[in-house]
């Protein structure tokens, strides 16, 4: 009947004492705030669209960095800024001039052509970033911001040149592996949606992008 009662006893302790250290477990979490991670990555660029009908070269040149801090054990929000360029030349004729004659009026220019574009995305951004049992994040989420887009075109000794400010939508699907040491290679696809704004139409394209991530949250 001691025995019993000396058990009883222990197991009590125990049970306290372990859920004293939960306690504290989840205190010194909260205390400590949301846990960031960041990402440098290459982007690839696939023209769509009006993008395409620009410029139909695939885009080598693109840079991203995204920040984010985990705000819940699968949710996390941050900001993602970029610089993506796209170039392309061709002889052929063209009826609309960036920043100059707009299409149907009769205006028509033929001639070796530089085409550009350059993008510059600043989104806001919210992922779901569920954790597997092997410590791989795949992660959904979407960006909400703007682009600064300029069109360029360069034809002979002339060159047109138009900035403007578009609204932007970027859904995004990707996956964080992590390496070592609070690091790990991020790999995603976003689709980049400018809308037409500011004398620019609407623009599109396909990112494919792969890079660093580091920090506690991955």
């Amino acid at each position: 009947m001691k025995t019993f009662r000396l058990t009883a006893l222990a197991t009590v302790l125990l049970a306290s004492a372990g859920a004293s250290a939960q306690t504290y477990y989840y205190s010194d979490q909260a205390s400590s705030g949301p846990q960031f991670y960041g990402a440098v990555t290459y982007q690839l660029g696939i023209p769509i669209g009006n993008t395409y009908n620009y410029v139909q070269d695939v885009s080598w040149r693109g840079i991203g960095l995204d920040l984010q801090w985990m705000v819940k054990p699968t949710l996390s929000v941050g900001v993602a800024f970029g610089w993506n360029v796209f170039y392309e030349n061709v002889t052929t004729t063209i009826n609309t001039v960036p920043g100059g004659v707009p299409s149907g009026t009769g205006v028509s220019i033929y001639g070796n052509q530089d085409r550009n574009f350059n993008f510059f995305p600043l989104l806001a951004d919210v992922r779901f970033v569920p954790k597997l049992k092997n410590g791989v994040r795949p992660f959904l989420g979407v960006g909400v911001g703007g682009y600064i887009t300029t069109q360029q075109l360069g034809i002979g000794l002339y060159s047109f040149s138009q900035t403007a400010f578009q609204f932007g939508l970027a859904p995004e699907l990707g996956v964080i592996i992590p390496v070592e040491g609070g690091a790990g290679i991020q790999i995603s696809f976003r689709y980049n949606m400018a809308f037409a704004g500011g004398g620019i139409s609407f623009q599109q394209w396909l990112g494919m992008n792969v890079g660093v991530a580091w920090g506690p949250g991955i």
